[in-house]
C-alpha cells in the first residue's frame, strides 16, 4: 500500500551536512523522502523522466546531476543498471528500526533490491543500528523488542549473503579445510552449521534466534518451480500476443516470489492473472513484466470479478476454466 505521508525529524535543520547543501539538492532530498512508493528499506524506483514532471523546469539530466550531489553526499545510493535508489539512512531515521513489525516489512522491502551496492549499503546502514536502546523486557508472543529487532537483522544478512569463492586463508581456525562449514557459536541449534562469506551470519542476540528462521530466508532467494511457472508462462503469453519474448530476469522472479510469500497470492491465482491480463486487449499492452503484474495485481482483480459478474463476453472466455482470480 502507498504511504500517505513522509516523515521529515526537525532536528534536520541542525544537521550540518544537510544545511551545507544548496536549496535545490534539499528539496530534491525532500521530495524522495516522501515518495509514495517508499518502501520500509528506503528503496524507490528510479524514474528520472516521471520525477522530472513534478517541478518546472526539471529535466532528467538535472535530476541525474543532483541525485550525484546527493550520491556524493552520502544521502542516497544510486545504481542506474539496475534503476534503483536507496536513501541510505532512511530505516535508521524514520524510527523503522524502532517497531519490530516494521522492521519485518522492511526485510520484505530490502528483498526487492537487486543492485549489490545497494543491497551492502543497507547492510552498513543496518550494523548502525543502537540495539542498546531496545527494551529487553518480554512482549507479545515472549519476545523483546530486542529480540525481535535482532532476529529481524539476522533474516536480512542471511538473506543479502554471498559466499566468497575462495575465502582466505586467514580466516580459517587451526584445524579446519577450506570450504568446510563450522558450527554457529552461541549453542543456536546442535549440528547447525553458517558458512563463511563477504557477509558471514550474525552471532544470536539471544537464543530465540533461530536457525529456522535464516534457512527460510535463503530458501526464498533460490530458484522455485512456482516462481519459473508463472515467470515462464507470463514471457510465453507476451511472445503470443506478437511482443517480442522478455528476458526473464531475477527482477522478474523476485516479484513473483514476492507475490506468493509476501502478498499472499495462490500460483493459481497468479496463474489466472497472468492469463486474463495477457488476453485482454487493455491490459495485454501494459502487463509486459512481472513486477507490473505484481503492482497492478488488485486491479486486474477487481477488474475480472466486476466482468464476470456482468457477464460481458469477452476474448479472455478460453481461459473462464480458471475461475476468477
Amino acid at each position: 500500500m502507498a504511504r500517505g505521508h513522509g516523515r521529515v525529524l526537525t532536528r534536520i535543520w541542525d544537521d550540518p551536512d544537510f544545511t551545507a547543501l544548496p536549496a535545490e539538492i534539499q528539496r530534491l532530498y525532500l521530495f524522495l523522502i516522501s515518495q509514495p512508493n517508499l518502501n520500509h528499506a528506503g528503496l524507490l524506483p528510479l524514474t528520472l523522466k516521471r520525477w522530472s514532471f513534478k517541478a518546472y523546469g526539471l529535466s532528467p539530466a538535472v535530476l541525474r546531476t543532483q541525485l550525484a550531489v546527493l550520491a556524493d553526499r552520502r544521502f542516497v545510493v544510486v545504481d542506474e543498471d539496475s534503476e534503483e535508489l536507496l536513501v541510505r539512512s532512511f530505516v535508521r531515521n524514520d524510527g523503522v528500526w524502532k517497531q519490530p513489525q516494521v522492521m519485518g516489512a522492511m526485510v520484505s522491502g530490502a528483498l526487492e533490491i537487486s543492485s549489490r551496492r545497494l543491497r551492502a549499503a543497507l547492510l552498513a546502514e543496518v550494523e548502525r543500528i543502537p540495539l542498546d536502546e531496545l527494551s529487553d523486557e518480554p512482549g507479545r508472543k515472549g519476545l523483546s523488542p530486542l529480540q525481535e529487532v535482532s532476529r529481524h537483522i539476522a533474516a536480512l544478512r542471511a538473506a543479502f549473503y554471498e559466499p566468497d569463492p575462495k575465502p582466505p586463508a586467514a580466516a580459517l581456525h587451526e584445524g579446519d579445510e577450506e570450504g568446510v562449514a563450522e558450527p554457529l557459536p552461541g549453542g543456536v541449534e546442535a549440528g547447525s552449521t553458517r558458512v563463511r562469506g563477504r557477509f558471514p551470519l550474525p552471532l544470536p542476540h539471544s537464543p530465540s534466534l533461530l536457525v529456522a528462521d535464516v534457512v527460510d530466508i535463503r530458501s526464498a532467494r533460490q530458484e522455485r518451480p512456482d516462481v519459473e511457472e508463472a515467470c515462464t508462462l507470463l514471457a510465453d503469453l507476451i511472445a503470443a500476443n506478437g511482443t517480442k519474448r522478455p528476458n526473464i530476469t531475477k527482477r522478474w522472479r523476485d516479484a513473483a516470489r514476492l507475490m506468493i510469500d509476501a502478498d499472499k497470492v495462490a500460483l493459481s491465482d497468479v496463474l489466472g492473472a497472468i492469463r486474463w491480463s495477457q488476453a485482454d486487449e487493455f491490459w495485454r499492452s501494459n502487463i509486459l513484466s512481472m513486477p507490473k503484474l505484481r503492482q497492478k495485481y488488485p486491479q486486474l482483480r477487481l477488474r475480472a470479478q466486476s466482468q464476470q459478474q456482468r457477464r460481458q463476453p469477452t476474448d479472455y472466455q478460453a481461459y473462464a476454466d480458471q475461475g476468477v482470480f
